[in-house]
């Protein structure tokens, strides 16, 4: 049947949330989610209930059945002048595989940008991987950066460990009694505010509030984890969760709210000590205490323009917080 649909055959528009029921069981099939069954709890929280706003997205139908998806989560970034940019990072997709190769994904994208743009969205971003990354080039998109990954291995060991294990890590994370639940502790707004107080104040930066690290967090599969410098709060502290990556627990740290770069480092060796992980990973920027270059390794970010122009290559500060998952 298929092999005679033409793209002016298809229907785009935007989703609904009528939408869902076939839609869910779409992603599943084409990322391979079927057996997950944290899956679509975990869009629910990614695209509902986001600080930054419900995620907007688009179908593709044929014959009123819908053959593609689009869906881009919503994002706020603080420039270099204090001025709030509203953005849209470019995440999950999926085609019916009977429909494969009738540029549905691109329709899909290139409809979603036109209408974000009318709507004053300033950019969109993403961090695709290689194999998706030149069709995104093809639509505007450009490469802004690698991201600076670096790593610290919890003993010398570990560096063998960590070569033995590159290959994708686990999604979820594993158990840990290290420091607190960062649920429980982002309840209290007083621990969010005092620990903002380290956010990154340079650059083209994640708006971070009480309510966006409330709901980073909030996803309970993922255990993350809130380790504090001292009992105050202001003193400083790092969100981190664990997870297996091949042979590895790798300790994946999100974000470090530190006064300096002593207090990172005497977290960073605490939280290894404490959970037993082989190394912890991060983005290099701010006081990223302890973490050695992975040279050459780490995501490229790419971004594309809607209503505004994004920052110069240099301007961005970007932790892992602001890209794991996605």
């Amino acid at each position: 049947m298929t092999s005679t649909v033409q793209a002016k055959d298809l229907v785009v528009r935007r989703a609904e949330p009528t939408d869902e029921p076939a839609v869910i069981p779409l992603l599943q099939a084409a990322l391979g989610k079927g057996d997950d069954p944290n899956y679509e709890a975990f869009l629910h929280w990614k695209h509902r209930d986001n600080a930054f706003g419900e995620s907007p997205a688009w179908v593709a139908l044929h014959d009123d059945r819908i053959v593609g998806y689009r869906t881009f989560l919503r994002w706020e970034f603080i420039d270099g002048n204090g001025r709030k940019v509203r953005a849209v990072r470019a995440v999950d997709t999926a085609t019916d595989p009977a429909y494969q190769g009738m540029g549905i994904f691109r329709r899909l994208t290139l409809q979603g940008v036109a209408e974000l743009t009318l709507a004053g969205d300033g950019l969109v971003f993403n961090t695709p991987n290689d194999q998706s990354r030149p069709g995104y080039l093809k639509m505007g998109w450009s490469v802004a950066r690698r991201l600076p990954v670096g790593v610290l291995p919890a003993r010398p060991r570990s560096l063998r460990t960590m070569v033995n294990s590159r290959v994708p890590a686990a999604m979820w994370s594993q158990p840990t009694t290290a420091g607190l639940d960062a649920v429980e502790a982002f309840e209290d707004r007083s621990v969010a505010d005092a620990l903002l107080t380290h956010a990154p104040s340079q650059g083209y930066r994640t708006n971070r509030t009480p309510e966006y690290l409330a709901w980073r967090t909030a996803f309970g599969p993922l255990r993350y984890r809130l380790l504090l410098a001292t009992t105050d709060p202001a003193e400083g502290g790092m969100v981190f969760r664990l997870r297996q990556r091949g042979v590895s627990v790798e300790a994946v740290v999100l974000e470090q709210l530190v006064p300096d770069w002593r207090t990172g480092t005497q977290l960073m060796r605490r939280m290894l000590k404490e959970t037993g992980a082989d190394y912890a990973i991060g983005l290099r920027t701010g006081p990223s205490a302890g973490l050695l270059p992975l040279v050459g390794q780490g995501p490229l970010l790419t971004t594309r323009p809607l209503a505004v122009s994004p920052p110069p290559v240099g301007d961005w500060t970007l932790t892992l917080g602001d890209v794991e998952l996605f």
